[in-house]
């Protein structure tokens, strides 16, 4: 089974099934203010795969790489007597905020709870604080429900085995400061059979 492969059906399914179901503020361009005359807006984060790209590197049509959920592999182990392998997920989450808008506002929505909405009659006041913490976790709660809610990610068992973590990304055991960027992480593990076809390797590359 190629790692490649996996990759990008998880990525696939992140998207479909986490971002698709949140909508974030979208951070200004360069220049442009994020205070109380900061256009609001509100997006939906971007997947990636393994790496968040810089601002000159995006895919074309994504302005920003913020809100965003990046899949990443940790580690493999190929049990060569089962044919089975086992492989080490994290989700990288990023959500950008600088403090509370007028029209901030999680409300909750019939059909789903972690559902966005943006209170327009209000006007946009602004207050700079540390709040933004609050944007990420929402999305990583939603992205934990997700991943404990279904036995396997696009035909890839998940292995119950081990326990489903997550927490805000640290650096030397405290927690990271990049304001007005907020960051946590979810790990998990995978379990894909193993199938050895070289030949048809090629195409992934």
């Amino acid at each position: 089974m190629s790692i490649v492969k996996i990759l990008d059906d998880i990525t696939d399914w992140a998207r479909q099934h986490i971002c698709s179901k949140i909508m974030l503020k979208a951070p200004p361009a360069n220049g442009e203010p994020n205070d109380h005359a900061y256009d609001y807006r509100v997006t939906n984060p971007v997947a990636f795969t393994m790496y968040v790209p810089t601002e000159d590197k995006l895919p074309k049509g994504i302005p920003s790489a913020f809100p965003s959920l990046c899949v990443r592999f940790l580690e493999a182990t190929d049990d060569l007597a089962t044919m089975t392998g086992t492989m080490g997920v994290q989700f990288l989450l990023s959500a950008w905020s600088p403090g509370t808008y007028g029209p901030d506002s999680l409300m909750i929505h019939p059909e789903d709870a972690f559902q966005w909405q943006a209170r327009t009659e209000e006007k946009v006041k602004f207050e700079r604080n540390g709040d933004g913490w609050r944007d990420v976790w929402n999305f990583t709660d939603l992205a934990v429900s997700a991943v404990e809610s279904v036995t396997n990610i696009s035909g890839y068992e998940i292995d119950r085995t081990t326990a489903v973590k997550f927490g805000p990304l640290t650096e030397q055991e405290a927690v990271s400061d990049f304001y007005p960027f907020w960051f946590t992480w979810v790990t998990f593990q995978l379990k894909y059979p193993l199938l050895r076809n070289i030949d048809n390797t090629q195409e992934f590359l």
